[in-house]
This record gives C-alpha cells, sequence and structure tokens, in this order.
C-alpha cells in the first residue's frame, strides 16, 4: 500500500492529510486559508505544512485538489479563484516538486470532487457522469469513458452560468438564489436553507411554492446537461444534499417531468457519498490516474 500527501485547498479551510492508494484517509487536519493574506502567502503556506508529513510518512506523492480554474500540467491557477487575491498566476507543480523531489498533481477542487464520487462514492463503477456540486453557486465536474474531462482551458463543469430562460442558472437554482427568492417573496431578511425547508416541511404555502420554482429552475439545468452528456448517472451534492431522500425524491420527479419520453430513464440521479474528504480522495485518484494510469 502507497501512502499519498494530500491537500484540498479552499477558499475558507485547508483540508490536509494522508491517504492510501486504496482511498482510505489514515490522517487529516484542517487548518485555515486566510485567504486575505494572498495567493504567494498560500502556497509557502501549503509547503510548510507538507513538510512535517513528508518526513513521518514518506508518502510517494503529493495530490492537490484546489478553488480555481487548474491547469493540469504545472497545476497553474488560470482564474476563477477570487476568494484569494494574486491566486492566479501561481504554479503549484513545480513548488512542491522543487522543494520535496516527489510527484505532484494539481486539480480544479470539484473535479476532484467527482473523481471521488467514481472512485469511493456514488459513481463507482460508473464510466460515464457529471457530478454536480449546489451550493452558493452551481459547478461540477464531468468523466466520460472513466476519465476526467476538462476542457480546452480547463474550464469544463462551469455550468453554473448557463443561461436558462434569460437568467444565469446558478443565480436562481443555487442554494444561494432559492434564499434570495424567498426572501423576496416574503420581505424577510436573513432567510437561510434550514429555515425555508423548516417551513416547507411545516406546511408553510408561500414557501412550498417558492421550493416547487426554485426545484423547477434547478430541473432545467439538469435536463440540458442530460440532453449534452447521456450520462448513466448525476451525483449530486452540496449544501442541498443535507436534504437527503426529500431532496433527491423531489429532484428525481421534477427532472422525470421535464425530460422527452426516450430519456426518462437513461440517466440515474444520486446523491454525493464520498463524504466530507471528498477533495482529498479526489485528489489522491487523480495523482494515481496520472502516475499510475490507474
Amino acid at each position: 500500500m502507497s501512502k499519498l500527501l494530500a491537500f484540498d485547498v479552499g477558499g475558507t479551510q485547508i483540508k490536509y492529510g494522508i491517504v492510501s492508494d486504496t482511498g482510505e484517509v489514515l490522517h487529516a487536519e484542517v487548518q485555515n486559508t486566510c485567504a486575505a493574506d494572498g495567493g504567494p502567502a498560500l502556497l509557502n503556506k501549503l509547503l510548510v505544512l507538507a513538510h512535517p508529513f513528508i518526513t513521518q510518512y514518506q508518502p510517494a506523492g503529493i495530490a492537490i485538489s484546489s478553488l480555481g480554474l487548474i491547469e493540469p500540467v504545472r497545476g497553474t491557477v488560470l482564474g476563477a479563484a477570487e476568494a484569494v487575491p494574486d491566486y492566479p498566476g501561481i504554479a503549484l507543480i513545480p513548488a512542491f516538486e522543487n522543494e520535496f523531489d516527489l510527484p505532484v498533481t494539481a486539480e480544479n477542487d470539484v473535479n476532484c470532487v467527482a473523481l471521488a464520487e467514481g472512485w469511493t462514492g456514488a459513481a463507482k463503477g460508473v464510466a460515464d457522469y457529471l457530478a454536480i456540486a449546489i451550493g452558493t453557486g452551481i459547478g461540477g465536474g464531468i468523466v466520460l469513458g472513466g476519465r476526467l474531462h476538462r476542457g480546452h482551458r480547463a474550464a469544463a463543469g462551469e455550468w453554473g452560468y448557463m443561461n436558462i430562460g434569460g437568467q444565469i442558472w446558478e443565480s436562481q437554482a443555487s442554494m444561494s438564489g432559492l434564499v434570495r427568492r424567498a426572501e423576496a417573496a416574503t420581505g424577510e431578511a436573513g432567510l437561510n436553507g434550514k429555515v425555508i425547508f423548516a417551513r416547507v416541511d411545516a406546511g408553510d404555502a408561500q414557501m412550498q411554492k417558492v421550493v416547487a420554482e426554485w426545484l423547477d429552475l434547478l430541473a432545467t439545468g439538469i435536463v440540458n446537461l442530460i440532453y449534452a452528456f447521456n450520462p448513466e448517472k448525476i451525483v449530486l451534492g452540496g449544501g442541498i444534499a443535507g436534504r437527503g431522500e426529500v431532496f433527491l425524491n423531489a429532484i428525481r420527479q421534477t427532472v422525470a417531468q421535464q425530460l422527452l419520453p426516450d430519456f426518462k430513464k437513461m440517466t440515474e440521479l444520486a446523491l454525493a457519498t464520498a463524504g466530507n474528504h471528498a477533495g482529498m480522495l479526489g485528489a489522491v485518484r487523480n495523482w494515481l490516474i496520472t502516475h499510475r494510469g490507474a
């Protein structure tokens, strides 16, 4: 069994630790990203955090998952990392290789989540699937023929920017979009998903209408992705997944209502199951595919 040092770098937290080549998280820790300090400081922090792990565990390599659009050859942050000033332009792979003389990979965080779902999660054994993360925005990863599809400039899966009915999909169909809809309908401020769904469950007709309209728009985007990619499975994650089977049954029904008859049973919708360490797991899976071909 080989061990890898894995990092999952987010705008708020850095999750890092040791993961086996069989997908077992052997040790994990968390640090604040301190994003306001900027990209160069963040890179230096990652290198400092890595040193004791390299000494203690002697990993076979280093696997990085990071926010932003990540070019896979040098691990260069191309953009979409507004949470960390001056992060775009930093090349993660040569920085770590020069410091530790170990093979390194770097990949976008949502792509890593997609890889994790295909390795140990809800899409295990599935060759063609999409992972859709529904949170503050809507992003995702595409796996076709068992391989991650990055696109020409590592920007594939940015479907939150799709224009649906004159609206940007994620601005309306994300969790933050749901909150805005609910606040506009009620005239209240400070709502969140927990409050909204508690009212839905309590029979609040106004909130039930808001959520039904939100589900319909969310389903429209998912239906478009089914038509575009014809995946065997779509794995849904993010904050909404906390609703569990209640959400899954509702979105399945709404998607089925919109799909043409020939497509109704082609794609299964499932909830993400790779867990809290999905970014680390996916980073390691990406390392194994890159350096071992499997």
